[in-house]
């Protein structure tokens, strides 16, 4: 009984952890760079080859926009929080796949979008318990 206390123990410490550190930890893709760095990504403006009197037509918006929100995701055989455009790990959970039913396994395989960070975490909370 005292082993399965424990055992009970480090799963809610474990929650408790990985909501603490969803919390704590911004997102990568959400921080600004540098100003420096700011000033070198502005495009430098181009001459303009339109007759006289004429205005040139605006350049054209070629930059996708990356995907809002977040995606859930298996990484390593690990449940994991993924960059929505790259499918690279953001955070790796200690939650094996495999250890999941297979409903859950096929979902995580193929991708979980979840669009506000209150979902992703309850989300995760709902594969940790």
């Amino acid at each position: 009984m005292l082993k399965r206390y424990a055992a009970a123990l480090a799963v809610i410490a474990l929650a408790i952890a990985a909501g603490a550190a969803l919390a704590l930890v911004p997102r990568l893709d959400t921080l600004a760079p540098p100003p420096a760095l700011q000033a070198e990504k502005e495009p430098l403006p181009q001459a303009s080859l339109a007759p006289a009197g004429e205005e040139p037509e605006p350049p054209s918006q070629t930059v996708a926009e990356e995907d809002p929100g977040y995606l859930l995701g298996e990484y390593g055989g690990r449940v994991s929080v993924l960059s929505p455009a790259t499918r690279e790990p953001e955070m790796i959970f200690d939650i094996y796949v495999r250890t999941l039913p297979e409903a859950d396994q096929a979902l995580l395989q193929e991708g979980i979008r979840v669009e506000t960070y209150e979902a992703l975490t309850r989300l995760i909370e709902d594969y940790i318990s």
